[in-house]
């Protein structure tokens, strides 16, 4: 039986100062929990995309290739974390990010616009980040509604016009007994 969950927010090594934890390391913690599933979502870096795909697939669990980014609109800025769903998605990622660093200057975080995101959309699915410092939940959670409304709203019209599926992860279904993944297409059984 698969653990009742699939971590969409890893940091390995890779991420400086956020985790200490090895590609390999990662790799049999998450085999050993049975997760189907894991997804790499380094800071501002794809370095470990490679390695993790490559020591995933070793330990028979699905790599998923992502990566957590600072969004910034006009109202300040917050964290979302970007996966790549498909090949596109993939593309997609390398060219966001790489713009993203190549445009942040030497005193601050790379940080990408709502229009960028919207260049790049196709393919990814994109996780508003946590509490804390989520693009998203950051303002929700300091009872600013509106603006954790519009942001809501922004990165809706910059992806929703796109050729993204969107991907519901979900756990075991008693009804249907489908396990992890997507959803069936339309006139498939489940």
């Amino acid at each position: 039986m698969h653990a009742p969950f699939v971590h969409l927010r890893l940091h390995s090594a890779y991420s400086l100062a956020e985790s200490t934890l090895r590609i390999k390391q990662l790799a049999a913690l998450v085999s050993g929990d049975r997760q189907p599933a894991a997804a790499i979502t380094d800071t501002n870096n794809m370095f470990g995309a490679l390695e993790f795909s490559q020591a995933m697939v070793v330990a028979g669990v699905q790599p998923i290739i992502g990566t957590q980014m600072t969004l910034s609109d006009s109202d300040g800025s917050g964290e979302v974390v970007l996966l790549a769903m498909d090949a596109t998605g993939y593309t997609n990622l390398c060219q966001f990010q790489s713009k993203a660093l190549l445009q942040a200057d030497a005193t601050s975080d790379p940080a990408a616009s709502m229009e960028m995101l919207a260049a790049h959309a196709d393919g990814l699915l994109v996780l508003s980040g946590g509490a804390m410092a989520g693009f998203v939940a950051a303002p929700a959670a300091d009872s600013r509604l509106a603006l954790s409304r519009k942001r809501l709203e922004a990165v809706r019209m910059s992806t929703c016009d796109k050729k993204t599926r969107m991907t519901t992860w979900h756990s075991p279904d008693s009804t249907t007994g489908r396990r992890w993944g997507r959803p069936a297409r339309k006139g498939r059984a489940a």
